[in-house]
């Protein structure tokens, strides 16, 4: 009886401990809780608190129908060619937009609207510092290994585009419920990781087909030009009255706005305009030449290996024509020419300085200081051409 009771005891001091232990434990949920307000704080002054965290397990087969197109849908780049996601609930984009604009939160109104790159740009810091601070503080190695390495690798345009990239089997699916700026707004964010023994068939499966590659079995340049792309032709925009629309009948003709035809807009499937181009025909059918912008309107040419790119005059050979041309051989000119001019240098600087409104007294001066020569040499006024064809200035005169 007594070893009952003595084993009954110290059952319950040990387990006393262990539930003390994982009270001070820091968890996944914890830890979330925890950092995503320091970075919040840290990034945006922005007070941000997690008031609900919910972990489970989510099949692969099953991760488009936990993704929402209204959505910032983002992909996680994470070790080993691992990839995640993180969506963030238009409202919570809305207050980080707001903080980081206007510099204050306000509550949600209106419709939602499309998500663009730069509502992911201006999350990804968040998101990168919340996984890379909560993975420090984990106590649990498996936690540890599930979010380490992930950060912010590039936006979404749908769910059916994100679910693609995410190719495991199994996921690990985190909900945080957060609130925004103490109570101005409320809403989710949602980290879709890959389950560390899913991400071993994957690397498996990448090794395998870097050895085809190296065998030559598969090439790179020729998969990717395999690849099927669906773009759209717009050839312009009408607007036309309800009406109007519910009257057309097939045959009718359309009459197109001037300016636009042949030109039109290349569109994904989405509507994102990606290049222009011009409609024609090969071989009897219609086709469209894409117009490519020149390099330097993207990407800007500044580096030395980009001059044969650009086209300019070499500056090196003008720059030697220029000092050849500047250059005086010395055997075009002999002794006596080079001391006459030297002499003629040297006369002309001793010259004294004289001002535009010098008074007549120091021009004369300056003048008598000058050793002008002999005028013995010029010809009589009996040389000179008779002037009597002139008219009579006396004459004109009165």
């Amino acid at each position: 009886m007594s070893e009952t009771t003595s084993d009954s005891v110290l059952g319950r001091i040990a387990a006393a401990g262990r539930d003390e232990r994982k009270a001070r434990a820091m968890t996944l949920p914890k830890a979330l809780r925890v950092t995503l307000a320091k970075v919040a704080e840290a990034l945006m002054e922005l007070p941000m608190a997690v008031i609900g965290v919910v972990v489970q397990d989510l099949d692969g087969d099953r991760v488009e129908e936990v993704l929402d197109d209204a959505s910032l849908l983002m992909l996680l780049d994470g070790p080993a060619r691992c990839v995640g996601a993180a969506i963030l609930d238009p409202v919570v984009v809305g207050g980080l937009i707001q903080q980081q604009t206007i510099g204050t939160v306000r509550p949600a109104d209106g419709g939602p609207r499309t998500m663009t790159r730069t509502d992911a740009a201006i999350c990804a810091p968040v998101i990168d510092a919340l996984i890379e601070r909560a993975a420090k503080i984990l106590d649990d190695p498996a936690d540890k290994v599930l979010i380490e390495g992930f950060q912010f690798g590039a936006k979404a345009e749908d769910a059916r585009t994100l679910s693609l990239s995410l190719d495991a089997a199994d996921y690990c699916q985190i909900k945080l419920t957060v609130d925004v700026s103490r109570g101005a707004r409320q809403g989710e964010m949602t980290f879709i990781f890959p389950k560390p023994e899913a991400r071993v068939d994957i690397h498996d499966d990448d090794d395998d087909a870097q050895d085809d590659v190296v065998s030559g079995a598969h090439d790179m340049a020729s998969t990717v030009m395999g690849l099927n792309a669906d773009l759209n032709m717009v050839v312009c925009h009408l607007n036309m009255p309800l009406h109007a629309v519910r009257d057309l009948q097939v045959g009718q003709e359309l009459a197109l706005a001037p300016g636009h035809f042949p030109s039109v807009q290349i569109t994904t499937r989405t509507g994102r305009v990606v290049g222009r181009g011009v409609v024609g025909q090969v071989d009897g059918t219609r086709a469209v030449k894409p117009q490519r912008k020149p390099l330097h309107a993207s990407q800007p040419l500044r580096r030395v290996s980009d001059e044969a790119m650009v086209d300019m005059p070499d500056v090196e050979e003008f720059q030697t024509a220029r000092r050849r041309s500047d250059e005086v051989e010395p055997d075009d000119v002999t002794e006596e020419e080079l001391e006459a001019a030297m002499q003629a240098l040297e006369e002309v600087s001793n010259l004294p300085a004289v001002s535009d409104h010098a008074p007549p007294s120091l021009i004369k001066d300056t003048v008598s200081d000058i050793d002008l020569p002999d005028l013995d040499d010029l010809p009589d006024l009996a040389d000179l051409p008779d002037l009597a064809d002139l008219p009579d200035l006396a004459a004109n005169a009165g």
